[in-house]
């Protein structure tokens, strides 16, 4: 333990409010410890307000403070205890109070409690004591959010235009209302259910209420029924755009399906089956009868073809005769398919009907 040879070094550095004391100063364990003493004459009850000076006893009170060049600073603050002299007081023994230095039953003093109480509204618990550690001040997340949670809350204003939605406390377990004025875009309260009975008993109590923003849940559409007959109801911004994409989604859908429906019938008529296939337009006598020439000469062709291949001429002889090109004469495709070229008849038919049509057309 490091003792300062004078009080005067440390108490400029130091604030104290009126009726406290330093006593004593000193280095422990890299931590600045510093004795206070309370020399308050009388403290009032805190019950009956009367003050007394009767003294029963004292304890020491070790409260955590502002760092002070770098290093933690501890108080060592001793209190006393009083008697309260009202006999009707059902308080007979009290702690004097320093309200402006430390709250009762408090372990850091005001001023350390409000700083932490403006980092973590600033920066909230993770971020807050990053910010607290390069400071020096030992916090820890969850003290920073127990200080802002320590706020007093505000007085509800009147609200004209309320919104009201469900909100999980534990996901997909606990549920409870949240309600928000949507004047101020600020959270007015949070119910601790979902139930239209909750909801409608925090409605009715406030008749100012004009217009109820709800979700599509008919539980809060009969809370604000119940609570505020007065008020209108309408659909949060959430739902109604979502009602929006979900009437517009059906509408395409539709547009779609029809349109899904012209579209295979078109190709069904363009890749009808071949024997569902629509006949050809008839020619004119004209034509046919051009058509018809044109077999004929063909079919006599290739008899003469047939005829001198009988009688032991050569491709390039027959050729030359007939006035032909040889490799049509040396084609050896058989005779029925080329008297079969020769009178129009489609090669995609099988040998029996090809056969049968031959018969008919000679």
């Amino acid at each position: 333990m490091e003792c300062f040879p004078t009080q005067m070094s440390i108490i400029p550095l130091l604030a104290f409010p009126v009726g406290l004391k330093l006593t004593a100063c000193s280095r422990q364990e890299g931590m600045l410890c510093v004795s206070v003493l309370s020399v308050q004459p009388t403290s009032p009850c805190p019950l009956c307000g009367t003050p007394t000076s009767h003294i029963h006893s004292r304890y020491q009170r070790k409260l955590a403070d502002l760092p002070s060049a770098g290093q933690p600073v501890r108080f060592l603050l001793s209190v006393r205890k009083f008697f309260c002299d009202v006999p009707s007081c059902p308080r007979k023994i009290f702690v004097e109070r320093l309200a402006s230095f430390v709250a009762p039953r408090a372990r850091v003093t005001a001023r350390l409690f409000q700083l932490v109480q403006i980092i973590g509204l600033a920066t909230d618990g993770r971020p807050g004591v990053r910010i607290t550690d390069r400071m020096g001040i030992q916090t820890s997340r969850l003290t920073i959010l127990r200080r802002i949670m320590a706020l007093p809350a505000e007085s509800v204003e009147p609200v004209i235009q309320l919104g009201i939605d469900d909100f999980s406390f534990k996901r997909g377990r606990r549920f409870g209302t949240i309600l928000v004025n949507l004047q101020m875009h600020q959270v007015i309260d949070v119910l601790a259910d979902r139930k239209a009975e909750t909801s409608a008993t925090w409605i009715a109590s406030h008749p100012e209420i004009k217009l109820v923003s709800r979700d599509r849940g008919g539980d809060y559409a009969s809370a604000a029924a119940t609570g505020a007959p007065q008020a209108v109801q309408c659909a949060d911004c959430f739902h109604m755009l979502k009602n929006l994409g979900e009437a517009l989604e059906g509408c395409l859908a539709r547009h779609f399906a029809t349109k899904r429906k012209a579209q295979t019938q078109k190709t069904l008529e363009e890749h009808l089956p071949i024997e569902q296939a629509p006949r050809s337009v008839r020619r004119s006598p004209q034509v046919e009868r051009l058509q018809q020439a044109y077999r004929e000469e063909r079919l006599a062709r290739y008899e003469q073809v047939v005829a001198l291949r009988k009688l032991g001429m050569s491709h390039a002889a027959i050729a030359k005769r007939v006035g032909m090109g040889e490799s049509t004469v040396s084609r050896d495709r058989g005779a029925d398919y080329a008297k079969a070229a020769a009178l129009g008849v489609p090669q995609a038919l099988n040998v029996a009907d090809r056969f049968h049509l031959l018969q008919n057309l000679t």
